[in-house]
């Protein structure tokens, strides 16, 4: 059995945004449309970094997803009023270079913000180590080829938490639903996040901090708790449809349950294509609750770029894969899944 290490480095794992913006060359319209390449910097911090620096509310610049801090990825801002050439050249002066790097371009100007929802997908292009030669032997001879993916469509470990810290912001938001504001600026302090050192240094009521935080961070949490919700019903619909051993296990500290046939996961498929889900947005000044769908269950076509040696673990090897997501769905999910089908010849290109 493969155990795949995913992103050893930061350059491993490149996710570029798909989203078509209705660009105009207009630089009096309300919006200015940015692009963030970065690296090392949650958005949240990204933001905060850029209104600090450039001189704009951080309320000011909307996004239409979140990225990874231990990822190359390049996503759209939205800024309304803009940004200044000086306050981008700024910016890019004191953020361009070293092991956390960030680089703002212009994109251009238009008459829409940005929200969840709105984003396409995400391209990937993933180094994939710690390989066995057998394994890469037998996923280099699809080559260009596609191979079709069926993965069950969890929210992932980075869901939960910033990477090289405690997977609790499902528990965060739990707390903030029951009022319990103590437990979740414990929880906070504890989480290694960017609100971790303000929660530290803050000496007043629980409830206070939370009132104070980006209203978006707040409602982040209360989507993860609503994520951790949604994984369990997953867990538990695939439970009742299998016809075959399932894989349970924990990661990082969170539960999961996969399919180790792709007839079980097209069962999923089949019982159910979408299952409820919470959604909580910070809009006209509120966090406001609303439901829509998820899908149980995403196809992608993987494709294998290249594979060789691992330089990081001497008799291992490595592969490259490109693919495409929807907007939600978890690349490291989906490539975990692929690892352990294609291992037992269950990918089908």
């Amino acid at each position: 059995m493969e155990n795949p290490i995913l992103k050893a480095h930061a350059t491993d794992f490149v996710v570029q945004e798909s989203m078509v913006l209705p660009v105009q060359d207009d630089p009096d319209a309300p919006f200015q449309y940015l692009r963030l390449l970065k690296r090392g910097y949650t958005t949240f911090e990204a933001v905060e970094r850029i209104a600090a620096v450039c001189g704009v509310p951080a309320t000011e610049l909307s996004t239409a997803g979140l990225k990874d801090e231990d990822a190359v990825t390049e996503q759209h801002l939205a800024c309304l009023g803009g940004v200044s050439p000086e306050g981008i050249a700024e910016f890019n002066a004191r953020h361009a270079s070293g092991e956390r790097a960030m680089r703002l371009t212009l994109h251009g100007y238009g008459h829409q913000g940005l929200r969840a929802g709105q984003l396409e997908g995400n391209g990937f292009r993933i180094v994939v180590r710690g390989l066995s030669a057998e394994f890469v032997e037998t996923v280099g001879a699809l080559g260009e080829r596609a191979g079709d993916l069926f993965f069950v469509n969890y929210y992932d470990t980075q869901r939960f938490g910033v990477a090289g810290g405690p997977k609790t912001t499902h528990r965060i938001g739990r707390a903030l639903l029951e009022e319990d504001h103590d437990t979740a600026l414990a929880l906070v302090r504890e989480s290694k996040s960017r609100e971790a050192e303000r929660a530290r240094e803050f000496t007043g009521p629980a409830a206070v901090f939370f009132d104070r935080i980006d209203p978006r961070v707040r409602a982040f949490y209360l989507c993860a708790h609503a994520s951790y919700v949604w994984n369990g019903q997953l867990a538990a619909l695939l439970r009742k449809v299998s016809s075959h051993p399932l894989d349970e296990t924990r990661r990082e500290g969170i539960p999961y349950v996969f399919a180790t046939r792709r007839d079980d996961v097209l069962a999923l498929l089949q019982e159910a294509t979408a299952l409820p889900y919470e959604r909580h947005r910070w809009t006209d000044g509120a966090i406001r609750r609303t439901e829509g769908l998820r899908p149980t269950v995403v196809q992608t076509r993987v494709r294998v770029v290249r594979t060789g040696e691992d330089s990081d673990t001497p008799g291992r090897h490595s592969c490259e894969l490109g693919l495409f997501l929807p907007s939600g769905c978890y690349a490291t999910n989906a490539v975990a899944q692929w690892v352990a089908w294609a291992g037992s010849g269950d990918v089908r290109p």
